[in-house]
């Protein structure tokens, strides 16, 4: 191995270590906070409701067009040696991105009530006027973090990933510290102001590397130059595409403040979030190894082994996210308890999420093919298919929410379902879309391994029931632990008496990379 290929294998280790650790202390943070105010408390709807506002507009206004437009053109500069040009073009867009998000947040700061009525008008006077402060407090987090997303794009160009993939791990420990050693000493308001800095950290962070790259922050007008007319045309369709997750969300998060006095925002976003962590961590591993691997083989034209990388992609996603999505099906009650269940998270706080935890998991299988079918459409060079499956599955959630919410007053497990289902439309949707493109995905091994796997994960949760309900009495650690285990002995002698393929395969591949480290 170079010292090049060496020194980019360290980096990549190092940047997915970053992600995983800021995604485990983004959990710790909302656990901390759940003790603190648990699901049902005016602090709690409140702070969950108005933390949540700013990013939503972020994302409507800007989003990831901040760096998906910038990068492309900045580069362009920088390839053709023109870093003088590459510097100007940067500091007149971020000139631009300064003034749109200021703008954002005089706006949202001057009609807080109006905002926060319109996006969570279930809420009663007391709720919604603590949110709407509160929203005052956190609406600035639109400008820091759009200059931080700039930085990204520079920083990233520069071939500095470290840095940037370190910034929510430094804003979640920052919070994290404040809610520890601070608590509750100077309310809600005391951490809403703390979240503010956290996000003000994500600039500060990077400034020393960009300072070090001998990068000059200057403000320049951004009018008539022809750069910033490019990215501007550039990013408009990536900003219209990626509106509807967050409309989506502000959908959900209007029917759900009229749902159980509020308290189904905040259960809601914990299981959401907890789901999102622990299933996104199986998922963006195989999307992450096997997105390089398709693109060389588009390029290769290698068709067949295109359809094989794809298709044993899909086997891995089910494998080893069924048998989790069955066991936060069986077990969501002990999940959230373990996870979430003290201080002023009670009992109740602990129905409310599992309900909401037991529903979101039915998607678990949709979501990651979905991850994977982005992946493999993206290494065709094709963004639009997923975009029209992604718009489809909105509409199908959204449809669904304002139905059994709005007209036939169910729960927020409703809400949900609606999610779940809109998930596994859209993954099995790409699935059989791609197929259809591509050819040889859909074939005889695919069924035969979903077969053998769903029976397998069949003897496991019956096994998960009863041990469950002979542990019903012991403390909530065991009661998750002994149920937890005994499933999963009883998944991998089933992979083994049904000589599943996939199991067998990353036994070898653990293997030889012990015997590798040993010789």
């Amino acid at each position: 191995m170079t010292k090049k290929n060496h020194n980019t294998a360290i980096t990549a280790i190092f940047v997915s270590l970053s992600m995983l650790m800021s995604k485990v202390l983004g959990m710790v943070r909302d656990i901390i906070l759940a003790s603190l105010y648990g699901t049902e408390s005016v602090e709690a709807i409140a702070f969950s409701t108005a933390s949540r506002i700013p990013l939503l507009f972020f994302d409507i206004a800007l989003g990831t067009a901040v760096t998906a437009a910038f990068i492309p053109i900045y580069n362009e500069f920088l390839q053709k040696g023109e870093k003088e040009k590459a510097y100007n073009f940067s500091n007149a867009f971020i000139t631009l991105v300064s003034v749109v998000t200021l703008f954002m947040v005089v706006i949202g700061c001057i009609f807080s009530s109006f905002v926060v009525k319109i996006i969570a008008g279930g809420l009663d006077f007391e709720k919604l006027n603590l949110a709407s402060q509160l929203v005052k407090i956190l609406f600035p987090a639109i400008f820091t973090t759009g200059i931080a997303f700039c930085f990204v794009g520079i920083l990233q160009s520069d071939g500095e990933f470290v840095i940037p993939a370190m910034m929510s791990l430094v804003s979640n420990l920052f919070l994290i510290l404040y809610l520890v050693f601070i608590k509750d000493r100077f309310g809600v308001f005391g951490i809403a102001i703390a979240m503010l800095v956290s996000y003000i950290l994500q600039i500060v962070i990077q400034i020393p590397s960009l300072k070090k790259m001998g990068y000059k922050l200057k403000l320049k007008n951004p009018i008539g130059d022809d750069a910033i007319k490019r990215v501007c045309l550039l990013a408009l369709p990536i900003i219209v595409s990626a509106w509807v997750q967050p409309i989506n969300a502000m959908i959900n998060i209007n029917l759900a403040s009229s749902l159980n006095n509020g308290a189904a925002v905040p259960a809601l976003d914990y299981a959401n979030k907890l789901y999102i962590i622990l299933v996104g961590v199986f998922t963006y591993t195989i999307t992450n190894l096997t997105f390089p691997s398709l693109s060389r083989l588009v390029a290769a034209d290698e068709k067949e082994k295109y359809a094989d990388v794809v298709r044993k992609s899909v086997k891995y996603v089910i494998f080893i996210i069924g048998p989790v999505m069955a066991g936060f099906i069986l077990m969501s009650e002990p999940i959230i308890r373990v996870f979430y269940e003290r201080g002023a998270f009670d009992a109740f706080s602990t129905n409310l999420t599992s309900v909401a935890l037991t529903f979101y998991s039915i998607g678990m299988i949709g979501f990651g093919i979905n991850e994977v079918m982005n992946k493999a459409f993206y290494s065709l060079k094709d963004g639009k298919t997923p975009m029209r499956a992604a718009v489809l599955g909105i509409v199908i959630n959204i449809s669904m929410s304002i139905i059994l919410v709005a007209f036939f007053r169910k729960g927020l497990w409703a809400l949900a379902l609606s999610a779940s289902v809109s998930a596994n439309v859209t993954g099995f949707l790409l699935l059989y879309l791609l197929h259809k493109r591509v050819s040889n995905i859909l074939k005889k091994d695919l069924l035969v391994s979903i077969i053998k796997t769903l029976l397998s994960i069949l003897i496991m949760s019956i096994v998960v029931v009863l041990v469950k309900h002979l542990c019903i009495d012991l403390n909530k650690y065991f009661a998750l632990l002994i149920p937890a285990l005994s499933g999963a002995v009883v998944y991998v002698l089933m992979c083994v008496i049904l000589k599943n393929e996939e199991f067998f395969d990353i036994i070898k591949t653990l293997l030889k990379k012990f015997i590798k480290k040993e010789a």
